[in-house]
């Protein structure tokens, strides 16, 4: 069989998981030969992995070696078949991913994208914050692998007065996440040691929890405020924060007013 015959499908599970599948990421996952998930990157709800009964094909998992270190044996097992990798959020916005897709299509592989829902774009639409007027997003790491790279992010980013998306750590070998209060924590300890007035008590955050599950969780305010709204531990993966910036357009502060708001009536989490 030809090597041109060979096809991958990189598929976006959105924030949720399978369910969130896009009717056309359905349409071809009927009609692919193998089908494969990516569960490193995030947390995937589903307890079971076949929520789609009218799939013939069964899924198979991948380890981060598989598509990184281990990628040309990959590409050799599926050479002359149609595949399909499901990936949590939108394809190669923030995983790892975009390095295997460069090496299948220079193997001469046809490589398709069904995009989905990403926390980049999730996190500003829930929050009524401007998506123009965000930075670079970063990564805070669990304490163990501590860095002052958030903090400097977010400094780089209020410098041109924009809000910072900080994606929190996570563990899936270990089950473990990094929490709201948590990253909060690290952010005010190297505001102590920095003292820049970057990450400071007064600061205007937003805590993000669950996006694109039923049970999302969003909170606005101080540090303090945001740490006291919710048992963030106890809510669960995946979890997020928004540093604004120093200066907030009207129709900002409006929203985060009234849209944060309508997650005080939900008590799964809460205090």
């Amino acid at each position: 069989m030809a090597v041109s015959e060979t096809c991958l499908y990189f598929i976006g599970m959105g924030l949720s998981g399978l369910k969130t599948c896009s009717l056309e990421a359905i349409e071809v996952l009927e009609n692919v030969d193998e089908i494969f998930i990516e569960k490193y990157t995030n947390f995937i709800s589903e307890k079971t992995p076949h929520p789609f009964k009218q799939l013939r094909s069964n899924f198979s998992y991948l380890k981060r070696e598989d598509l990184e270190e281990k990628d040309e044996q990959f590409l050799d097992r599926i050479q002359g078949r149609t595949i399909a990798i499901l990936i949590p959020g939108d394809p190669f916005i923030a995983t790892l991913h975009n390095s295997f897709r460069i090496a299948a299509i220079k193997r001469g592989y046809s490589c398709h994208v069904i995009h989905n829902t990403s926390i980049i774009s999730a996190a500003a639409s829930i929050s009524g914050l401007s998506s123009y007027s965000f930075g670079r997003t970063v990564t805070c790491p669990f304490p163990k692998n501590a860095s002052e790279v958030p903090y400097n992010i977010i400094q780089k980013n209020k410098s041109i007065d924009a809000h910072t998306l900080v994606l929190l750590d996570i563990n899936l070998l270990e089950n473990k996440f990094l929490s709201v209060k948590e990253a909060i924590g690290i952010l005010l300890n190297l505001e102590i040691e920095k003292k820049k007035a970057i990450f400071t008590p007064e600061s205007r955050i937003v805590g993000l929890a669950r996006l694109g599950y039923n049970e999302a969780h969003v909170a606005y305010g101080t540090p303090n405020e945001v740490i006291d709204k919710y048992n963030w531990e106890k809510i669960g993966p995946p979890q997020a924060l928004i540093v604004c910036a120093d200066s907030l357009y009207f129709a900002e502060e409006e929203a985060l007013s009234i849209l944060t708001s309508n997650y005080t009536s939900d008590k799964n989490g809460q205090r």
